[in-house]
C-alpha cells in the first residue's frame, strides 16, 4: 500500500520536474514498505540515505531552472529547500547516533513538507516557467 500517490494535482506543468516529483513519490514510498513490512534497519537507512541523495539531486535541477528563467520567487523557494536538506541531514544523523529520532517520525516529516511544497511553492512556478517556454 502506497504511503502517498502521485495524481495530476501534483503536476508543476515541467515534465523533468514532474518525473523527479514522481521519483520522490516512489522512494518514499519504498521506504515506507520497507518499514511497514520491517526489513532491517540497515534497508531502512540505506533507502532513507537514498531518498535524501535524490532530493538533494531534484532541488538541483529545479533551483537551476528557476535561476535560468529568472523565478522571482527563487531566493525564497531555494531557502525552503535548504531548511528541507538542513532538517533531513539532522534526523539522518540523530538516527545513526541511536538519538531521539524515529524512522516513522522521520517518514512522516518528508511525507507531509514534500506534498505540502509541491501542492504550495512548487506550483507556484508552474505558470511561470511554462510562459519562459519551459515544458
Amino acid at each position: 500500500m502506497a504511503l502517498v500517490t502521485w495524481d495530476q494535482s501534483y503536476s508543476v506543468s515541467v515534465k523533468k520536474l514532474d518525473e523527479q516529483h514522481q521519483k520522490l513519490f516512489s522512494l518514499l514510498n519504498t521506504l515506507h514498505e520497507a518499514m511497514r513490512q520491517g526489513k532491517g534497519q540497515a534497508l531502512v537507512d540505506d533507502t532513507l540515505h537514498e531518498l535524501a541523495t535524490y532530493t538533494v539531486t531534484h532541488f538541483r535541477a529545479e533551483e537551476e531552472l528557476l535561476r535560468k528563467t529568472n523565478f522571482p520567487g527563487f531566493a525564497a523557494h531555494q531557502a525552503e529547500h535548504q531548511k528541507f536538506i538542513e532538517k533531513v541531514n539532522q534526523f539522518i544523523g540523530e538516527l545513526k547516533a541511536g538519538r531521539n529520532a524515529s524512522p516513522i517520525a522521520i517518514l512522516g516529516f518528508i511525507k507531509t513538507w514534500l506534498a505540502e511544497h509541491i501542492l504550495r511553492t512548487d506550483r507556484s512556478y508552474a505558470a511561470y516557467l511554462n510562459a519562459q517556454g519551459v515544458q
